[in-house]
């Protein structure tokens, strides 16, 4: 393959370009592309003008380069590999349109909204020998590798379970109306960032989960926004994740991560799984910050160096055929914690991973 990657771009929404960077969590992605000697972007495909005229504005793309029809830019785009980033009840036919074209896929979480057809594509890229990867940055977080080096390397010991609490006021009348329809939308949303990371740093799978969901009488937005599940894992871990998008809270962190283990304690209270994070030793009366190392503990600086990460192993499983950080197989397993997880809250009792994936 050829250097750098000619990459194409469908989906130029908030994530891939911020609509004020002086204000986001991120760089975005074309920003990143741009920065990076690896990748050339050679056309961007949306069906928002708005969203084409700050990629052109900013004089990121000849306009001549930018698309609504996504079939009528991948006719005259000649390109290697797609970063779709999209929303992403768009991203199985996006998947489906660039693997008929031969193309190596980078795609914003969740793989997919629908576990049977992920799995489908998953076997369709496999099988046409392309690289399908995803982008799971709470993975690639300083937070997320180290608390994955931890666990790993027998820090704690025989980890007994998980508390894991979340707490976000989305309610925003401003957001786009399309986020506010979706289906469980903490679950699909931001719980594929966070069951990914456990699955992730145990590198254990889950087997059962029950759960309940609700909705305050404030909420904006159709199907409920908050949830409780237990999950148990391969390894008899107990995970217990609680959160809501519908709170009013505006002080306490959003995030706050718990592991027990036999030796101690891992946690983190953050916004975004940004440091510290702390190790707190059995019978110890000090605790210890495991992330003393890193310099930018800004939520920006670590969006960045996750998704950083992100791109340049997707380009090394390019080149170098590096096994992806989160491949579309390692993400079907995720994709079936959420649904899941979803099934319980609607059906009600324990319902077990072997009986959908």
């Amino acid at each position: 393959m050829k250097v750098p990657v000619k990459i194409a771009l469908s989906g130029v929404g908030n994530r891939a370009l911020p609509k004020d960077p002086a204000k986001s969590n991120w760089m975005g992605w074309v920003e990143l592309i741009k920065r990076s000697p690896h990748f050339e972007l050679v056309g961007a495909h949306d069906v928002s003008p708005e969203a084409m005229q700050r990629l052109t504005g900013r004089g990121y793309l000849d306009p001549a380069r930018t698309y609504r029809d996504l079939d009528h830019m991948l006719g005259e785009v000649e390109c290697d590999a797609m970063l779709i980033a999209n929303p992403a009840e768009y991203h199985a036919a996006t998947i489906k349109s660039a693997i008929d074209r031969g193309l190596h896929l980078l795609v914003e979480k969740p793989l997919c909204n629908n576990l049977s057809e992920a799995g489908e594509l998953v076997d369709l890229a496999e099988g046409r020998g392309l690289v399908l990867a995803v982008t799971q940055n709470w993975r690639c977080k300083d937070v997320g590798r180290l608390l994955h080096e931890a666990i790993q390397g027998g820090m704690l010991g025989r980890v007994g379970h998980i508390f894991f609490r979340y707490v976000r006021d989305r309610e925003n009348p401003n957001y786009p109306a399309y986020l506010f329809a979706e289906e469980f939308p903490l679950l699909y949303a931001m719980g594929i960032h966070h069951l990914d990371l456990f699955r992730f740093i145990l590198k254990d799978e889950y087997v059962s989960v029950s759960g309940q969901s609700f909705k305050p009488p404030w909420s904006l937005y159709q199907s409920d926004t908050g949830l409780n599940l237990f999950f148990r894992t391969q390894g008899n871990v107990a995970i217990m994740y609680s959160g809501t998008i519908s709170s009013q809270n505006s002080l306490i962190p959003q995030e706050s991560l718990v592991v027990e283990g036999e030796k101690g304690s891992l946690v983190n209270e953050s916004q975004w799984l940004e440091p510290p994070l702390w190790f707190c030793p059995k019978g110890k009366k000090e605790k210890i910050d495991l992330s003393r190392g890193v310099e930018d503990v800004s939520v920006a600086g670590q969006y960045d160096v996750a998704d950083q990460s992100l791109l340049e192993n997707f380009y090394q499983a390019l080149v170098n055929r590096e096994q992806p950080i989160c491949s579309g197989r390692d993400a079907l397993h995720s994709l079936a914690a959420l649904e899941a997880g979803r099934l319980a809250c609607k059906q009600g009792g324990t319902v077990a991973l072997d009986e959908i994936f």
